[in-house]
């Protein structure tokens, strides 16, 4: 978890996090602070919030605090965050952002929803809904009487009318059902602020930090990245956890005159790492551009088609579902399982 100067929401989160789970002794933290001197961190206020007695019992495997006017955006400290993730014993990993609710045993619910899929490579993802109290109360009521509601990520558009424009994901589609979903279901879009999978896929595939002041597209590339390395995205069938929406300080708060351009660079090394075309590659950092690479299970041009979002459209201004991938979708073969079938036979 990454947190930039929401350290009130981030302590509640932590509260939330641990009082609401069925088994917190499983439960190791690794958490990212970006804050001014001034400021308080989030286990300081964490701390505040429950007592010293019982956040020193806090299950912080790794706790970074950097001042944020040195901060450069998501995918930086979520790469620092990840670093925390140890594939030998970690069987799982969860990224969040610091401004959430979570339900009562929300670790056996996501659980549950990761083995309905059977699929190891799963990888349960969604834009919670909010916070807001009439939501919470009417999504239990409905659930009593049969009514499901899944928040399915479908929907899309080109960002802005640039040349090194990227895709923004919009507000997610609820679909109802008077019928439980036997599943949680096949998606092609990811949440860089609630997703959970095997902890590999945190390892392998992990935020690009050479992309300062990335926001809009850093979900786009992640997903692209997911796929092309033989990961699946789900939307689950329950609310695991709901998100403050709500104003909050963001990066761009300060010397954006400056940092607009660098953020411009790291949207070109984003397109030239997926394949896209660039204006130029003069101001493009190239460090380890590989690593963070697409895989090879499957192409790029499978993943276009599987999104239904076409990364060199134009811009419509004013049009939040440009893109509408809202139909059941099916899941592509990887190269691995269609080389091992082609043996097989």
């Amino acid at each position: 978890m990454a947190n930039y100067r929401d350290s009130t929401r981030c302590a509640e989160t932590l509260r939330s996090l641990l009082t609401q789970a069925a088994r917190p002794d499983l439960v190791a933290i690794s958490l990212v602070d970006q804050v001014y001197a001034s400021e308080a961190s989030c286990v300081d206020a964490y701390c505040k919030l429950v007592g010293d007695a019982i956040c020193r019992q806090a299950p912080l495997r790794r706790q970074v605090s950097m001042d944020a006017a040195e901060a450069t955006g998501p995918t930086a400290a979520r790469y620092v965050a990840e670093a925390a993730i140890d594939s030998r014993v970690d069987t799982f990993a969860l990224g969040i952002d610091s401004h959430l609710v979570f339900v009562h045993h929300w670790d056996v619910r996501l659980k549950d929803e990761w083995d309905a899929v059977q699929n190891p490579f799963a990888i349960l993802t969604t834009y919670p809904k909010s916070t807001d109290h009439a939501t919470r109360v009417m999504g239990r009521l409905l659930h009593a009487i049969g009514v499901y509601s899944m928040s399915i990520m479908c929907y899309a558009r080109i960002e802005t009318d640039d040349e090194d424009a990227m895709v923004q994901y919009s507000a997610p589609h609820q679909d109802w059902s008077l019928l439980s979903p036997s599943s949680p279901r096949l998606i092609a879009q990811f949440a860089g602020g609630f997703n959970f999978g095997p902890a590999a896929h945190a390892v392998w595939v992990r935020n690009d930090p050479y992309t300062p002041y990335l926001f809009h597209g850093e979900e786009y590339s992640m997903a692209a990245r997911l796929f092309t390395h033989g990961y699946d995205l789900y939307a689950p069938r329950v609310d695991i956890v709901y998100h403050w929406y709500e104003h909050r300080h963001v990066i761009w708060e300060r010397d954006w005159d400056t940092r607009y351009f660098v953020q411009q660079a790291s949207k070109r090394r984003v397109r030239a790492m997926l394949g896209l075309p660039i204006t130029t590659f003069e101001d493009v950092d190239r460090t380890e551009l590989s690593r963070f690479g697409l895989g090879q299970e499957r192409t790029m041009d499978q993943f276009i088609a599987f999104s239904g979002i076409d990364p060199l459209a134009e811009f419509i201004k004013g049009e939040t579902r440009q893109f509408d991938n809202c139909k059941l979708l099916t899941r592509v073969p990887t190269l691995s399982e269609t080389t091992k079938h082609r043996a097989s036979t």
